[in-house]
């Protein structure tokens, strides 16, 4: 068992601070190069859906404050498999963050070591002495977590104060620099500023930049009161991250000198955009901001990193108590952390930086697992309303039918919006994962039962909508006809999700629930 150390403070600047790493150092730049000024409503749509998403999330995790958190709870409702996908899509969100992180120190750090990066015309990628320091940086990082979440949560609370200063230093000095406001002119009135919006909001870096709200279920069984602690975490990460993201996109597009928006935001280029804050900080003259920036950038990145490794180890572990993986990845050291969870990830993280060697790269894919994974969420919380109707719930969510279909439905639009070149890299590792459940189950594909079935349906209903639609698609299904069709989809996908239940799992359901709430 793991022990429940992280207080209330904690456990919200773990989920709070969890959403200030790489994000906030390229996230205004690459959304505003996507959709200029009215990036802004991008940040403001991805704040409602958020907020939305995460109320299922709340009445779960208060029910199952178990390590893993919401990777959990498909294997409750649904079964292996389908639990196994969903938590294969978790892990692999997770995985990818700490490559990100290291991705974005590096990538500033290049101001001063040139070397570490390998420019081109169209993207930075690490050299090779560039991928020998991501690798000693995640090494380090993967020792500092084998001793102890209670000392990992204290040595984030306090970096975590730090990230949120340094941001917020920035915003202060950029709208002081900027002459006016005139650069924020929102242009909401044509298709295509509707479709930039919501690109960015999905590939732009905006979805990626609340990635971190859910750190408090992932480590729900070490929350002390996860019952009241989980939905503070959750609810106020998300708030606390938008006010912050919102007012630095703000000062960002105020601060960019007219001269550079000559061509246009689509074209936004200025010295410097390696590391577009140091850069936009050093052409105003506010030499001792982008100083700070730069500490900064190793700073925020490496707190964020330490939380994501320990969150990424959990949802292994979770796995392996769910009968997905080997009870090898259920051994814990002295500190009771799970060591060999944390190492497999190392090696899995290293791989990392081959497929996606840019930072906008990882965060695409990344974007598109995580969405994928919030849609537990909606999904598994009609379910254990059927099939646990009279378990305590210390959060009960009003109104649970509806909201649940309105998530849902966000869910799907997100994805849509990253992209047909995404989205088949998505499906192409659900496919991957899929193979290695059964070939270790020994179980033939056919076997599985009806539970999979909407799984395999969901994702081909999207990867059909995306392939025709006008977000990277063939553009056959037009805008806004494409965001249209998502919603019936969701409503069949929803109902089959709850047709198709798998009822093994119902003494196993009782007998969790009763143990963590007694």
């Amino acid at each position: 068992m793991l022990k429940r150390d992280i207080t209330t403070t904690n456990v919200l600047i773990v989920s709070a601070g969890g959403m200030i790493g790489s994000g906030w150092l390229f996230s205004p730049f690459i959304s505003a190069q996507m959709a200029g000024s009215n990036a802004l409503i991008s940040w403001i749509i991805a704040a409602i859906f958020m907020l939305f998403i995460a109320l299922p999330l709340c009445e779960l995790g208060t029910m199952f404050p178990v390590s893993g958190g919401m990777s959990n709870y498909p294997t409750f409702t649904h079964g292996l498999e389908v639990g196994f996908l969903f938590a294969w899509a978790s892990w692999l969100s997770y995985v990818v963050m700490t490559p990100i992180e290291i991705q974005a120190i590096l990538q500033y750090s290049s101001h001063f070591f040139p070397i570490l990066i390998e420019s081109d015309s169209t993207t930075l990628t690490l050299s090779n002495y560039g991928y020998l320091s991501a690798i000693c940086i995640m090494f380090f990082v993967v020792v500092l977590n084998s001793y102890g979440i209670k000392l990992l949560a204290e040595c984030n609370k306090y970096t975590s104060i730090i990230k949120f200063i340094l941001p917020s230093i920035a915003i202060i000095a950029f709208l002081h620099s900027a002459p006016t406001l005139n650069n924020i002119q929102l242009q909401l009135a044509s298709k295509e500023s509707w479709v930039q919006i919501f690109s960015a909001l999905s590939a732009g870096g905006v979805v990626f930049a609340f990635t971190g709200f859910q750190n408090g279920l992932i480590l729900g069984g070490e929350v002390q009161n996860p019952q009241r602690n989980i939905p503070i975490a959750i609810l106020g990460a998300i708030l606390i991250g938008f006010v912050l993201y919102f007012m630095l996109q703000v000062s960002f597009i105020a601060a960019i000198p007219q001269q550079y928006l000559a061509h246009g935001w689509q074209s936004l280029n200025y010295p410097g955009v390696g590391g577009p804050l140091v850069g936009l900080a050093l052409l105003l003259g506010l030499g001792t901001v982008a100083t700070l920036l730069i500490i900064d950038s190793a700073f925020s990145p490496f707190g964020t990193t330490l939380v994501y490794t320990a969150a990424t180890s959990r949802i292994v572990y979770g796995m392996a108590l769910n009968h997905h993986l080997p009870s090898l990845f259920l051994k814990t050291n002295r500190h009771n952390i799970p060591y060999v969870t944390l190492y497999v990830n190392f090696f899995v993280g290293i791989l990392s930086f081959l497929p996606f060697p840019g930072w906008q790269k990882l965060v695409a894919f990344l974007s598109s697992a995580s969405i994928l994974s919030y849609g537990i969420g909606p999904i598994c919380l009609l379910a254990m309303r059927k099939l646990q109707p009279e378990t305590k719930r210390p959060f009960r969510l009003w109104g649970s039918l509806v909201m649940s279909h309105i998530a849902f439905y966000f869910c799907n639009l997100m994805l849509y919006w990253c992209g047909f070149a995404i989205l088949w890299k998505l499906d192409i590792a659900l496919l991957i994962g899929l193979t290695i459940h059964m070939v270790y189950h020994r179980k033939p594909f056919f076997s599985c039962g009806y539970a999979l079935y909407w799984f395999i349906a969901y994702m081909a209903s999207l990867f059909i909508l995306s392939l025709l639609g006008s977000f990277g698609g063939i553009g056959m299904l037009k805008f806004p006809f494409d965001i249209m069709s998502i919603l019936p989809m969701s409503l069949l996908i929803l109902y089959l999700s709850q047709v198709l239940l798998d009822n093994s799992n119902h003494e196993r359901i009782e007998c969790t629930s009763d143990e963590l709430l007694a």
